[in-house]
């Protein structure tokens, strides 16, 4: 028997559980707006990197959430990896653009992991398919560079390669999947 959920044994954990918390967060909350500020702002990665050099999230308190949480009758959390902009808040050895080589310098998704798992709560993990900061990621117009001037982006796109994109993107889902234990399958969508 196959260990992949059904969308019925989805349906019913989700009517199940139906409370929970989703911490969508990362370096692109500096910006007091949203996860797409890169390419709605077009910042430039120098732009960007200013940022991710200062971050260190001094109201981290995944312990104190996680409680309240509990508190509030929520189920499981659901919380950002890594968005679009390819940074990721755990220590991945796949890449150096990483919390740990922040001010911070610390594991926040083991933080998370362990503050919500120590409070009965179950965890998922959300992990952004598209990386605007990995050099083999195909620039397109989703693309935090996508507003550059077509003849730029193709000579930009020369060299890239997607299958060592994917072989990067499946490394790191093996990692999330091997080091941070039992993690919730949910498929939201289709």
């Amino acid at each position: 028997m196959s260990s992949e959920l059904t969308k019925k044994d989805n349906l019913t954990r989700f009517q199940h559980d139906r409370l929970g918390m989703f911490i969508h967060w990362g370096v692109y909350a500096m910006y007091a707006t949203n996860e797409w500020c890169q390419y709605w702002s077009k910042l430039s990665d120098e732009e960007y990197q200013k940022m991710v050099d200062r971050f260190n999230p001094d109201m981290f308190n995944p312990k104190e959430w996680a409680k309240m949480a509990r508190e509030a009758g929520m189920k499981y959390v659901v919380f950002t990896t890594k968005h679009h902009d390819g940074f990721c808040m755990w220590n991945t050895e796949f890449t150096d653009y990483n919390i740990t080589n922040t001010r911070c310098g610390r594991d926040l998704l083991r933080e998370i992991v362990d503050a919500f798992r120590a409070e009965g709560l179950k965890v998922g993990l959300y992990y952004s398919i598209s990386d605007w900061r990995h050099p083999d990621f195909i620039i397109d117009s989703s693309h935090s560079k996508g507003h550059l001037p077509e003849e730029e982006i193709r000579s930009l796109n020369e060299g890239r390669d997607m299958a060592r994109y994917a072989k990067y993107m499946r490394d790191q889902v093996r990692e999330l999947l091997t080091n941070y234990g039992e993690i919730c399958r949910l498929r939201m969508w289709r």
